[in-house]
């Protein structure tokens, strides 16, 4: 009895669930068909403006890739003269910046990255030590990206200091390892150079909307959304084959 009654509650889930399954292909099927339908009633000038977009999307998405690399550049060069002042480094700065303005994943590579670049030019250079120096400055990066995109000024102070603060943990917790003292020693050692971090790490954090703000408007990053947005409406991904398919139909002009 108690067999047959589990078989019954399982074809019952099974029921309910088959159901909502062929709800979401519909939907999905149904959005397919009505991309379909607007694409088939482009002209040849809409395909070229739609063409257009696309082209406007790659170009910003290289640019995004040389802003990158000169963030990367740009941090590791900077941090050789600043290692003057013991624990003060631009590499949050630039990391923050890098996934406040392209997301998550590319502020983590920012931050990583240029702390393996810079750690070449630095006194002390690689060891064991950097991989957890590169985690720390990947997840300040990271953290970036979870700024709105018009984060208020305390926003951006908060991530800076949370960032600055897991920096700190990760280095600190990592440090009796090299040296065999306790973590409490270490971390009490280190509270100085903490302060002076978090102090140099604020005072770039107020630049952080500024520079944003002026690298949008002059890289022409603000359009990225729209080109996006209109594109998606049509179901176009970044890629050309598209106009191929419409090619087949009628030659676009030129």
């Amino acid at each position: 009895m108690e067999l047959d009654l589990l078989l019954k509650k399982k074809s019952k889930k099974q029921g309910l669930s088959a159901p909502s399954e062929e709800k979401k292909e519909s939907k999905e099927e149904s959005k397919t068909e009505v991309q379909e339908e607007q694409k088939s009633k482009l002209n040849s000038e809409q395909r070229l403006a739609l063409h257009a977009l696309q082209k406007q999307l790659q170009s910003l998405k290289l640019k995004e890739w040389l802003l990158i690399s000169g963030f990367i550049g740009g941090a590791a060069l900077l941090r050789v003269p600043m290692q003057a002042v013991p624990s003060a480094e631009p590499l949050t700065f630039f990391a923050i910046l890098a996934g406040w303005l392209f997301g998550r994943n590319k502020g983590f590579l920012t931050g990583a990255s240029s702390l393996y670049l810079s750690n070449f030019l630095m006194f002390g250079g690689q060891g064991p030590w950097t991989p957890f120096q590169a985690l720390g400055f990947g997840i300040a990066g990271w953290l970036g990206g979870l700024l709105r995109k018009k984060a208020s000024y305390l926003e951006v102070i908060t991530i800076t200091i949370i960032g600055t603060l897991v920096f700190e943990i990760i280095m600190n917790a990592f440090t009796p390892l090299m040296i065999g003292t306790s973590v409490f020693i270490a971390f009490a050692l280190a509270l100085p150079f903490t302060i002076i971090h978090l102090v140099s790490n604020l005072i770039f954090a107020l630049a952080l909307p500024s520079a944003k703000k002026f690298i949008e408007k002059k890289g022409g990053f603000n359009e990225k959304d729209i080109c996006v947005n209109i594109l998606n409406k049509y179901g176009i991904t970044n890629k050309l084959s598209w106009l191929k398919k419409f090619g087949r139909k009628e030659k676009l002009p030129g």
